[in-house]
């Protein structure tokens, strides 16, 4: 049998311990309370978030468009100089890409959009800031076809005057000989 001072440490113990179950209880469940409200954010922002499948088949989409606007074009014997750039514009906006262009070498730059999109424009310049080529047709591939005299970064602005949803894809391809 446990005398009366063992009793005594073992019920001081045990209440400690119970103390600091209690504590931990209080502690997980503060957690969990937390973790309950912020899951509803976390799941909604997940269904907000731009889905890659979704992306994939658009940006897929425009590289197609752009290997199909290069032959229609008639830039037969133009091969890739660039990787395409490939990125989404909301409607009415704009974006800047730059390019390094060799002096002497024969150039088409191609844009292309997605379905949802109805104008695509383009608009070159060189390294002063030059217009040295533009497509704003009312459609949605732009092409600019130039040769530059120097070699530099050139700064293509792509402009999208109409888009039916949010946001859509579009691509620009360099092309040269």
């Amino acid at each position: 049998m446990l005398d009366f001072i063992d009793q005594k440490l073992l019920l001081s113990t045990t209440s400690k311990l119970h103390s600091l179950i209690t504590k931990k209880e209080a502690q997980i469940m503060n957690l969990k309370t937390k973790l309950f409200a912020v899951l509803p954010l976390l799941f909604g922002s997940l269904l907000l978030t731009p889905n890659p499948a979704r992306a994939n088949s658009f940006t897929d989409d425009v590289a197609i468009q752009l290997i199909n606007a290069l032959y229609g074009a008639g830039l037969n014997g133009y091969e890739s100089t660039h990787d395409p750039y490939v990125n989404m514009l909301y409607h009415g906006g704009s974006g800047y890409l730059n390019i390094n262009l060799d002096a002497g070498t024969s150039y088409g730059i191609v844009g292309v959009c997605d379905r949802d999109c109805r104008d695509l424009d383009i608009t070159v310049y060189d390294t002063n800031g030059n217009v040295i080529g533009s497509d704003s047709d009312r459609d949605s591939t732009p092409i600019v076809g130039f040769t530059p005299r120097r070699s530099g970064t050139y700064r293509v602005k792509v402009d999208m005057p109409h888009c039916g949803t949010g946001a859509c894809y579009y691509g620009v391809g360099v092309f040269g000989r």
